[in-house]
């Protein structure tokens, strides 16, 4: 589950499939209808409503992603030893053992993070 992020009445920020709980601001405080009670995105009045909502599926989302990550490494790594097989030069064999290197070094999760940080406007390190 996310924390609780803050929707100033713009456009729907989450896909439609999407989990969530929300709340509405309500005399200093915020309203929410049941206790726990989730929705998916598309059934949400999104624009005009300021709202604070989390996703409550989002470890789910995260575990696609990082196995989605980690199939795009699988991937890139078998098509640079296709290439290595195929390649008949010295030095290109060289670059293409180091890229292979460089590949099997990525973690999913730090490429994951990062991709968020940046979407976040967050800068990384």
């Amino acid at each position: 589950m996310s924390d609780w992020i803050e929707h100033n009445g713009g456009p729907q920020p989450v896909d439609d499939d999407a989990w969530v709980e929300a709340q509405w601001p309500f005399a200093g405080g915020y309203l929410s209808g049941e206790p726990d009670e989730m929705e998916q995105a598309s059934e949400l009045p999104w624009e005009g409503w300021e709202l604070r909502y989390r996703i409550l599926n989002q470890h789910l989302i995260d575990a696609a992603r990082l196995e989605g990550i980690r199939l795009g490494l699988e991937a890139a790594d078998k098509a640079i030893e296709a290439l290595y097989v195929e390649c008949p030069a010295t030095a290109w064999r060289n670059a293409l053992e180091d890229a292979s290197m460089d590949v099997r070094n990525l973690k999913p999760e730090t490429i994951a993070r990062e991709a968020q940080d940046m979407g976040s406007g967050k800068e990384t390190t």
